[in-house]
Protein backbone atom coordinates (compact mmCIF):
# COMPACT_ATOMS: atom_id res chain seq x y z
CA UNK A 1 0.00 0.00 0.00
CA UNK A 2 2.70 2.49 1.00
CA UNK A 3 4.55 2.09 -2.29
CA UNK A 4 1.34 2.82 -4.19
CA UNK A 5 0.89 6.03 -2.16
CA UNK A 6 4.29 7.21 -3.39
CA UNK A 7 3.38 6.44 -7.01
CA UNK A 8 0.13 8.39 -6.66
CA UNK A 9 2.06 11.29 -5.11
CA UNK A 10 4.53 11.22 -8.01
CA UNK A 11 1.74 11.13 -10.61
CA UNK A 12 0.14 14.18 -8.98
CA UNK A 13 3.45 16.03 -8.93
CA UNK A 14 4.47 15.41 -12.56
CA UNK A 15 2.71 17.24 -15.38
CA UNK A 16 1.06 14.84 -17.86
CA UNK A 17 3.01 14.50 -21.10
CA UNK A 18 5.91 16.49 -19.64
CA UNK A 19 9.55 15.45 -19.52
CA UNK A 20 9.81 15.40 -15.72
CA UNK A 21 8.93 11.77 -15.08
CA UNK A 22 11.15 10.46 -17.88
CA UNK A 23 14.16 12.25 -16.38
CA UNK A 24 13.38 11.05 -12.86
CA UNK A 25 12.82 7.39 -13.70
CA UNK A 26 16.17 7.24 -15.49
CA UNK A 27 17.87 8.44 -12.30
CA UNK A 28 15.82 6.74 -9.59
CA UNK A 29 14.48 3.20 -9.38
CA UNK A 30 11.24 3.79 -7.47
CA UNK A 31 8.76 6.52 -6.59
CA UNK A 32 9.78 6.20 -2.95
CA UNK A 33 13.40 7.06 -3.83
CA UNK A 34 12.18 10.15 -5.67
CA UNK A 35 10.04 11.12 -2.67
CA UNK A 36 12.94 10.76 -0.25
CA UNK A 37 15.49 12.55 -2.45
CA UNK A 38 16.63 16.02 -1.43
CA UNK A 39 15.35 19.03 -3.33
CA UNK A 40 18.79 19.88 -4.71
CA UNK A 41 19.22 16.47 -6.24
CA UNK A 42 15.74 16.54 -7.76
CA UNK A 43 16.44 19.98 -9.24
CA UNK A 44 19.74 18.81 -10.70
CA UNK A 45 17.92 15.97 -12.48
CA UNK A 46 14.89 17.80 -13.85
CA UNK A 47 16.33 21.33 -14.06
CA UNK A 48 16.00 24.29 -11.70
CA UNK A 49 13.45 26.00 -13.94
CA UNK A 50 11.19 22.97 -14.25
CA UNK A 51 7.59 23.90 -13.40
CA UNK A 52 7.10 20.62 -11.51
CA UNK A 53 9.92 21.33 -9.06
CA UNK A 54 7.72 22.94 -6.38
CA UNK A 55 5.22 20.05 -6.53
CA UNK A 56 8.03 17.52 -6.07
CA UNK A 57 9.36 19.46 -3.10
CA UNK A 58 5.95 19.25 -1.41
CA UNK A 59 6.23 16.05 0.66
CA UNK A 60 2.65 15.97 1.89
CA UNK A 61 0.99 12.65 1.15
CA UNK A 62 -2.50 13.74 2.20
CA UNK A 63 -3.85 14.09 -1.34
CA UNK A 64 -2.26 10.81 -2.44
CA UNK A 65 -3.80 9.00 0.53
CA UNK A 66 -7.18 10.54 -0.28
CA UNK A 67 -6.95 9.31 -3.88
CA UNK A 68 -5.88 5.84 -2.71
CA UNK A 69 -8.87 5.64 -0.33
CA UNK A 70 -11.21 6.67 -3.14
CA UNK A 71 -9.82 4.01 -5.48
CA UNK A 72 -10.02 1.36 -2.79
CA UNK A 73 -13.61 2.29 -1.94
CA UNK A 74 -14.86 2.31 -5.53
CA UNK A 75 -12.70 -0.56 -6.81
CA UNK A 76 -10.67 1.59 -9.19
CA UNK A 77 -7.62 -0.24 -10.48
CA UNK A 78 -4.16 1.34 -10.21
CA UNK A 79 -1.40 0.60 -12.71
CA UNK A 80 1.89 2.34 -11.85
CA UNK A 81 4.94 2.40 -14.11
CA UNK A 82 6.66 -0.22 -11.92
CA UNK A 83 3.85 -2.78 -12.31
CA UNK A 84 4.64 -5.83 -14.48
CA UNK A 85 1.22 -5.37 -16.15
CA UNK A 86 2.20 -1.89 -17.34
CA UNK A 87 2.28 -2.10 -21.17
CA UNK A 88 5.73 -2.34 -22.73
CA UNK A 89 4.42 -0.36 -25.70
CA UNK A 90 3.70 2.53 -23.34
CA UNK A 91 7.12 2.29 -21.69
CA UNK A 92 8.69 2.86 -25.10
CA UNK A 93 7.23 6.34 -25.68
CA UNK A 94 9.13 9.48 -24.68
CA UNK A 95 6.65 10.63 -22.04
CA UNK A 96 4.88 7.63 -20.49
CA UNK A 97 2.26 8.24 -17.79
CA UNK A 98 3.42 7.72 -14.22
CA UNK A 99 0.23 5.93 -13.24
CA UNK A 100 -2.99 4.78 -14.89
CA UNK A 101 -6.39 4.53 -13.20
CA UNK A 102 -8.78 1.99 -14.71
CA UNK A 103 -12.21 0.41 -14.38
CA UNK A 104 -13.06 -2.94 -15.92
CA UNK A 105 -10.94 -5.81 -17.16
CA UNK A 106 -7.35 -4.85 -17.90
CA UNK A 107 -6.13 -6.73 -21.00
CA UNK A 108 -2.68 -8.23 -21.25
CA UNK A 109 -1.35 -5.46 -23.47
CA UNK A 110 1.94 -7.25 -24.14
CA UNK A 111 0.15 -10.21 -25.70
CA UNK A 112 -2.84 -8.68 -27.50
CA UNK A 113 -2.88 -6.83 -30.81
CA UNK A 114 -4.09 -3.29 -30.22
CA UNK A 115 -5.40 -0.90 -32.88
CA UNK A 116 -6.31 2.74 -32.27
CA UNK A 117 -9.45 3.99 -34.04
CA UNK A 118 -9.78 7.77 -34.14
CA UNK A 119 -11.58 10.45 -36.10
CA UNK A 120 -13.88 13.44 -36.09
CA UNK A 121 -16.97 14.13 -33.98
CA UNK A 122 -18.73 15.66 -37.01
CA UNK A 123 -18.69 12.47 -39.05
CA UNK A 124 -20.40 11.58 -42.32
CA UNK A 125 -22.52 8.51 -43.00
CA UNK A 126 -19.63 7.16 -45.10
CA UNK A 127 -17.24 7.48 -42.17
CA UNK A 128 -19.77 6.07 -39.73
CA UNK A 129 -20.40 2.94 -41.78
CA UNK A 130 -16.71 2.26 -42.35
CA UNK A 131 -15.68 2.94 -38.75
CA UNK A 132 -18.34 0.54 -37.49
CA UNK A 133 -17.55 -2.17 -40.06
CA UNK A 134 -13.78 -2.01 -39.68
CA UNK A 135 -14.04 -1.87 -35.88
CA UNK A 136 -16.37 -4.88 -36.02
CA UNK A 137 -14.06 -6.84 -38.33
CA UNK A 138 -10.87 -6.03 -36.41
CA UNK A 139 -12.48 -7.24 -33.19
CA UNK A 140 -13.84 -10.35 -34.92
CA UNK A 141 -10.31 -11.21 -36.01
CA UNK A 142 -9.00 -10.84 -32.45
CA UNK A 143 -7.77 -7.22 -32.27
CA UNK A 144 -8.39 -4.96 -29.27
CA UNK A 145 -9.73 -1.53 -30.22
CA UNK A 146 -8.30 1.50 -28.41
CA UNK A 147 -10.01 4.87 -28.68
CA UNK A 148 -11.06 7.99 -26.80
CA UNK A 149 -14.80 7.19 -26.40
CA UNK A 150 -15.59 10.58 -27.96
CA UNK A 151 -18.73 11.50 -29.84
CA UNK A 152 -18.57 10.44 -33.49
CA UNK A 153 -15.96 8.09 -34.95
CA UNK A 154 -14.51 6.96 -31.60
CA UNK A 155 -17.83 5.78 -30.21
CA UNK A 156 -18.90 4.17 -33.48
CA UNK A 157 -15.69 2.12 -33.86
CA UNK A 158 -15.89 0.98 -30.23
CA UNK A 159 -19.56 0.01 -30.65
CA UNK A 160 -18.61 -2.04 -33.71
CA UNK A 161 -15.98 -3.90 -31.70
CA UNK A 162 -18.41 -4.51 -28.84
CA UNK A 163 -21.04 -5.80 -31.26
CA UNK A 164 -18.50 -8.37 -32.48
CA UNK A 165 -17.90 -9.54 -28.91
CA UNK A 166 -14.44 -7.99 -28.88
CA UNK A 167 -12.47 -6.07 -26.27
CA UNK A 168 -12.08 -2.31 -26.19
CA UNK A 169 -9.99 0.17 -24.23
CA UNK A 170 -11.24 3.74 -23.78
CA UNK A 171 -8.64 6.36 -22.84
CA UNK A 172 -10.40 9.41 -21.38
CA UNK A 173 -9.24 12.94 -20.66
CA UNK A 174 -10.85 13.27 -17.24
CA UNK A 175 -10.88 11.51 -13.89
CA UNK A 176 -12.01 7.89 -13.84
CA UNK A 177 -15.19 8.99 -12.03
CA UNK A 178 -16.06 11.69 -14.59
CA UNK A 179 -17.71 10.24 -17.70
CA UNK A 180 -16.98 12.49 -20.66
CA UNK A 181 -18.76 12.95 -22.92
CA UNK A 182 -21.77 12.44 -20.62
CA UNK A 183 -23.80 11.12 -23.57
CA UNK A 184 -21.59 8.01 -23.58
CA UNK A 185 -22.29 6.88 -20.03
CA UNK A 186 -24.06 3.77 -21.29
CA UNK A 187 -21.20 3.05 -23.71
CA UNK A 188 -18.67 3.32 -20.88
CA UNK A 189 -20.63 0.81 -18.83
CA UNK A 190 -20.64 -1.61 -21.76
CA UNK A 191 -16.91 -1.18 -22.34
CA UNK A 192 -15.92 -2.15 -18.77
CA UNK A 193 -17.78 -5.47 -19.03
CA UNK A 194 -15.08 -6.99 -21.26
CA UNK A 195 -12.53 -4.19 -21.60
CA UNK A 196 -11.61 -1.14 -19.59
CA UNK A 197 -11.75 2.63 -19.30
CA UNK A 198 -8.39 4.15 -18.32
CA UNK A 199 -6.96 7.59 -17.57
CA UNK A 200 -3.83 9.18 -16.16
CA UNK A 201 -5.88 11.92 -14.46
CA UNK A 202 -6.71 11.63 -10.77
CA UNK A 203 -10.33 11.05 -9.68
CA UNK A 204 -12.39 14.22 -9.78
CA UNK A 205 -10.41 15.79 -12.64
CA UNK A 206 -12.77 17.65 -14.96
CA UNK A 207 -12.36 17.47 -18.75
CA UNK A 208 -10.29 20.35 -20.11
CA UNK A 209 -9.14 21.36 -23.57
CA UNK A 210 -5.52 20.57 -22.74
CA UNK A 211 -6.33 17.12 -21.42
CA UNK A 212 -7.41 15.61 -24.73
CA UNK A 213 -4.33 16.29 -26.89
CA UNK A 214 -2.27 15.02 -23.94
CA UNK A 215 -4.23 11.77 -23.58
CA UNK A 216 -3.89 11.15 -27.35
CA UNK A 217 -0.27 10.09 -26.84
CA UNK A 218 -1.59 7.24 -24.66
CA UNK A 219 -4.10 6.13 -27.30
CA UNK A 220 -1.36 5.83 -29.91
CA UNK A 221 1.18 4.62 -27.35
CA UNK A 222 -0.97 1.64 -26.41
CA UNK A 223 -1.49 0.67 -30.06
CA UNK A 224 0.60 -1.08 -32.67
CA UNK A 225 -1.40 0.64 -35.41
CA UNK A 226 -3.56 3.77 -35.62
CA UNK A 227 -6.45 4.07 -38.09
CA UNK A 228 -7.73 7.58 -38.88
CA UNK A 229 -11.22 7.44 -40.37
CA UNK A 230 -12.35 11.02 -40.91
CA UNK A 231 -11.48 14.53 -39.87
CA UNK A 232 -10.86 18.09 -40.95
CA UNK A 233 -7.30 19.09 -41.75
CA UNK A 234 -6.76 20.43 -38.22
CA UNK A 235 -8.78 17.75 -36.46
CA UNK A 236 -7.70 16.43 -33.07
CA UNK A 237 -7.13 13.07 -34.75
CA UNK A 238 -4.13 14.65 -36.47
CA UNK A 239 -2.45 14.93 -33.06
CA UNK A 240 -2.93 11.20 -32.48
CA UNK A 241 -1.55 10.41 -35.93
CA UNK A 242 1.52 12.56 -35.26
CA UNK A 243 2.08 10.86 -31.92
CA UNK A 244 1.81 7.45 -33.59
CA UNK A 245 4.30 8.45 -36.25
CA UNK A 246 6.76 9.82 -33.66
CA UNK A 247 6.38 6.65 -31.61
CA UNK A 248 7.27 4.50 -34.61
CA UNK A 249 3.79 3.02 -34.97
CA UNK A 250 2.08 2.41 -38.29
CA UNK A 251 -0.58 4.91 -39.39
CA UNK A 252 -3.53 4.04 -41.63
CA UNK A 253 -6.22 6.29 -43.10
CA UNK A 254 -9.59 5.75 -44.73
CA UNK A 255 -9.56 7.48 -48.14
CA UNK A 256 -12.46 9.83 -48.84
CA UNK A 257 -13.93 12.15 -51.42
CA UNK A 258 -11.58 14.88 -52.57
CA UNK A 259 -12.97 18.22 -51.40
CA UNK A 260 -15.10 16.81 -48.59
CA UNK A 261 -14.23 18.46 -45.28
CA UNK A 262 -14.47 15.20 -43.38
CA UNK A 263 -11.93 13.58 -45.71
CA UNK A 264 -9.30 16.33 -45.55
CA UNK A 265 -7.24 14.71 -42.80
CA UNK A 266 -7.25 11.13 -44.05
CA UNK A 267 -6.41 12.16 -47.62
CA UNK A 268 -3.62 14.40 -46.32
CA UNK A 269 -2.17 11.56 -44.26
CA UNK A 270 -2.25 9.20 -47.24
CA UNK A 271 -0.55 11.86 -49.35
CA UNK A 272 2.20 12.04 -46.73
CA UNK A 273 2.84 8.32 -46.46
CA UNK A 274 0.05 6.79 -44.34
CA UNK A 275 -1.20 3.37 -45.45
CA UNK A 276 -4.58 3.16 -47.14
CA UNK A 277 -7.21 1.35 -45.09
CA UNK A 278 -10.38 0.28 -46.87
CA UNK A 279 -10.98 -2.86 -44.80
CA UNK A 280 -9.76 -4.61 -41.68
CA UNK A 281 -7.59 -6.89 -43.82
CA UNK A 282 -5.37 -3.94 -44.76
CA UNK A 283 -4.29 -3.73 -41.13
CA UNK A 284 -4.42 -7.40 -40.17
CA UNK A 285 -2.29 -8.61 -43.09
CA UNK A 286 0.57 -6.32 -42.03
CA UNK A 287 0.73 -7.83 -38.54
CA UNK A 288 -0.39 -11.43 -38.97
CA UNK A 289 3.17 -12.81 -38.80
CA UNK A 290 4.02 -10.88 -35.63
CA UNK A 291 0.74 -11.81 -33.92
CA UNK A 292 0.20 -15.35 -35.10
CA UNK A 293 -2.24 -17.06 -32.76
CA UNK A 294 -3.60 -13.70 -31.58
CA UNK A 295 -5.28 -12.44 -34.74
CA UNK A 296 -6.90 -14.52 -37.45
CA UNK A 297 -8.24 -12.82 -40.62
CA UNK A 298 -9.96 -16.08 -41.60
CA UNK A 299 -12.54 -15.43 -38.86
CA UNK A 300 -13.92 -12.51 -40.84
CA UNK A 301 -17.41 -12.94 -42.21
CA UNK A 302 -18.69 -11.81 -45.58
CA UNK A 303 -21.47 -9.80 -43.96
CA UNK A 304 -22.18 -8.38 -40.51
CA UNK A 305 -24.78 -10.17 -38.46
CA UNK A 306 -25.74 -7.00 -36.56
CA UNK A 307 -27.57 -3.83 -37.53
CA UNK A 308 -25.35 -0.75 -37.15
CA UNK A 309 -28.01 1.81 -36.20
CA UNK A 310 -29.71 -0.57 -33.76
CA UNK A 311 -26.33 -1.26 -32.14
CA UNK A 312 -25.46 2.42 -31.81
CA UNK A 313 -28.82 3.01 -30.17
CA UNK A 314 -28.36 0.02 -27.86
CA UNK A 315 -24.99 1.29 -26.63
CA UNK A 316 -26.11 4.92 -26.48
CA UNK A 317 -23.51 6.11 -29.00
CA UNK A 318 -23.87 9.72 -30.12
CA UNK A 319 -23.01 9.71 -33.84
CA UNK A 320 -25.48 11.93 -35.66
CA UNK A 321 -24.74 12.70 -39.33
CA UNK A 322 -26.00 15.77 -41.24
CA UNK A 323 -28.32 13.63 -43.37
CA UNK A 324 -29.99 11.83 -40.47
CA UNK A 325 -32.67 14.44 -39.73
CA UNK A 326 -34.59 16.23 -42.48
CA UNK A 327 -36.48 18.48 -40.09
CA UNK A 328 -35.36 22.11 -39.75
CA UNK A 329 -36.96 25.16 -38.14
CA UNK A 330 -39.07 27.22 -40.57
CA UNK A 331 -37.64 30.51 -41.80
CA UNK A 332 -39.31 33.82 -40.88
CA UNK A 333 -41.80 35.03 -43.52
CA UNK A 334 -41.76 38.67 -44.63
CA UNK A 335 -45.05 40.39 -45.50
CA UNK A 336 -44.98 43.51 -47.67
CA UNK A 337 -47.20 46.34 -46.47
CA UNK A 338 -48.76 49.20 -48.40
CA UNK A 339 -46.12 51.69 -47.25
CA UNK A 340 -43.38 49.42 -48.60
CA UNK A 341 -42.24 48.55 -45.07
CA UNK A 342 -41.80 44.96 -44.03
CA UNK A 343 -42.46 43.17 -40.83
CA UNK A 344 -41.45 39.72 -39.72
CA UNK A 345 -44.15 37.17 -39.06
CA UNK A 346 -42.83 34.60 -36.61
CA UNK A 347 -43.38 31.01 -37.68
CA UNK A 348 -45.73 28.87 -35.67
CA UNK A 349 -43.80 26.58 -33.39
CA UNK A 350 -44.83 24.21 -30.67
CA UNK A 351 -45.27 25.68 -27.23
CA UNK A 352 -42.30 25.45 -24.91
CA UNK A 353 -42.61 22.29 -22.86
CA UNK A 354 -43.27 22.53 -19.18
CA UNK A 355 -40.72 20.48 -17.30
CA UNK A 356 -42.21 18.36 -14.53
CA UNK A 357 -41.03 19.78 -11.18
CA UNK A 358 -40.91 16.37 -9.59
CA UNK A 359 -38.26 15.25 -12.11
CA UNK A 360 -36.11 18.36 -12.54
CA UNK A 361 -34.83 20.65 -9.80
CA UNK A 362 -34.33 24.42 -10.02
CA UNK A 363 -30.78 24.06 -11.33
CA UNK A 364 -31.90 21.93 -14.28
CA UNK A 365 -34.71 24.38 -15.05
CA UNK A 366 -32.28 27.30 -14.85
CA UNK A 367 -29.90 25.54 -17.24
CA UNK A 368 -32.73 24.78 -19.67
CA UNK A 369 -33.74 28.46 -19.78
CA UNK A 370 -30.18 29.45 -20.75
CA UNK A 371 -30.29 27.25 -23.87
CA UNK A 372 -31.41 29.38 -26.87
CA UNK A 373 -34.96 28.85 -28.07
CA UNK A 374 -33.56 28.50 -31.59
CA UNK A 375 -30.20 27.24 -32.74
CA UNK A 376 -27.68 25.69 -30.38
CA UNK A 377 -24.93 26.63 -27.94
CA UNK A 378 -21.73 25.04 -26.67
CA UNK A 379 -21.50 23.28 -23.32
CA UNK A 380 -18.81 25.71 -22.17
CA UNK A 381 -21.10 28.69 -22.79
CA UNK A 382 -23.50 27.29 -20.18
CA UNK A 383 -20.87 27.30 -17.44
CA UNK A 384 -21.41 29.97 -14.76
CA UNK A 385 -19.91 30.85 -11.39
CA UNK A 386 -22.63 28.79 -9.74
CA UNK A 387 -22.52 25.85 -12.17
CA UNK A 388 -19.27 24.24 -13.33
CA UNK A 389 -18.86 22.03 -16.39
CA UNK A 390 -19.44 18.85 -14.41
CA UNK A 391 -22.79 20.18 -13.13
CA UNK A 392 -23.75 21.34 -16.62
CA UNK A 393 -23.16 17.85 -18.02
CA UNK A 394 -25.07 16.25 -15.13
CA UNK A 395 -28.16 18.40 -15.64
CA UNK A 396 -27.98 18.13 -19.43
CA UNK A 397 -28.01 14.35 -19.10
CA UNK A 398 -31.22 14.61 -17.05
CA UNK A 399 -32.79 16.94 -19.59
CA UNK A 400 -31.72 14.72 -22.48
CA UNK A 401 -33.17 11.62 -20.83
CA UNK A 402 -36.37 13.57 -20.27
CA UNK A 403 -36.54 14.38 -23.97
CA UNK A 404 -36.16 18.15 -23.59
CA UNK A 405 -32.74 18.78 -25.13
CA UNK A 406 -30.76 17.31 -28.00
CA UNK A 407 -26.99 16.77 -27.79
CA UNK A 408 -25.31 17.63 -31.08
CA UNK A 409 -21.86 17.04 -32.62
CA UNK A 410 -19.13 19.47 -31.62
CA UNK A 411 -20.12 19.45 -27.91
CA UNK A 412 -23.20 21.60 -28.53
CA UNK A 413 -26.78 21.35 -27.33
CA UNK A 414 -30.18 22.64 -28.44
CA UNK A 415 -33.74 22.49 -27.23
CA UNK A 416 -35.49 19.49 -28.67
CA UNK A 417 -38.67 21.43 -29.39
CA UNK A 418 -37.16 24.07 -31.67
Amino acid sequence: MRDMIYWIWLSLACSPSGTTFGKLIREFATAKEIYEAEGRRISSVIGFRNSDRSSLEDKSLAKAEEVYSFCNKYKVGLLPYCDERYPDLLRQIDNPPVLLYYRGVLPDFDKCFTVAAVGTRALSDYGRKNAFRIGYDLATAGATIVSGMAIGIDGVAMAGALAAGGKTVAVIGSGIDVCYPPQHLRLAREIVKAGCVITEYAPGTQPGKRNFPTRNRIISGLSMATVVFEGAERSGALITARYANDQGRKVYALPGNVGAKTSQLSNLLIKNGACICTSAEDVLNDFIDAYRGVINPFKLKTGMTVDMMATLTEYGVCAVCPGDDIFVAPRPIKKHLADNKTEEIKPCIEAEPVLPPQSFDKSALSLYKRIPERGSCTLESLVTEDMNLRDVMKYLLKLEMGGFVLMLPGETVSRKFN
